[in-house]
């Protein structure tokens, strides 16, 4: 029969055994949380959908893709009134973007005749500018124009499913009575570019940045 001592000993044997089984448990806890959140920055809260086994929906690969969107009412003969065309771009992508857009003559003679207008009323004859000197006017809000290339930038990112501010809206070609027969039609040509407005690290760029 063992002694009141032995049996002391036991239950004081007993009593170390359970404390660290609880310490296992709370470290296999601790172990639990810590690789949940590891689950978590790695893979992103807002695209995990069970932290235990990992499971996550992957972020769709950046894509970059724009469109030039006109509304154009050209005339149908030779006039001097101001007819449509107004020129925004759109991002069709799935990241914000910064755009840049090029607009050429394909007659300089033209050129040299027309004015264009961001006004919406077509009938403001003060907001009429040279074809040849818009890029040096005042342009419509968030527009800017650098001379060494020759675009138009878009100083505000656009995000997925918008677009720019119009650039242009009116134009108006005031042809002289005589030494432009061959000028009949001509083109207004818009070229546009667009790159990210976020770093691959994710960290936003001005558009002069973006443009580097």
């Amino acid at each position: 029969m063992p002694t009141l001592r032995a049996v002391e000993t036991e239950v004081a044997a007993m009593k170390i055994r359970l404390k660290k089984k609880d310490l296992l448990l709370i470290v296999s806890a601790l172990f639990l949380t810590v690789t949940a959140y590891t689950l978590a920055y790695f893979t992103g809260s807002d695209q995990v959908t069970n932290r235990f086994n990992g499971s996550y929906r992957p972020k769709p690969d950046p894509r970059v893709d724009i469109n030039v969107t006109e509304h154009f009412e050209p005339p149908s003969e030779k006039s001097d009134d101001p007819f449509l065309k107004e020129v925004r771009i759109g991002n069709l992508g799935n990241v914000d973007s910064y755009i840049r857009v090029r607009l050429e003559f394909s007659s300089s003679e033209v050129r040299d005749i027309s004015q264009l207008s961001a006004d919406d009323d077509k009938d403001n004859e003060s907001a009429y500018v040279n074809a040849s000197e818009f890029p040096f006017s005042e342009l419509p809000e968030g527009w800017t124009y650098r001379t060494a290339d020759g675009f138009y930038y878009y100083t505000e990112a656009v995000a997925p499913g918008d677009s720019t501010a119009a650039l242009i809206k009116w134009v108006k070609t005031v042809f002289p009575d005589e030494g432009y027969e061959d000028t009949d039609e001509f083109d207004i040509y818009v070229y546009s570019e667009a790159v990210p407005a976020e770093t691959a690290s994710g960290s936003r760029m001005t558009y002069e940045e973006a443009w580097r």
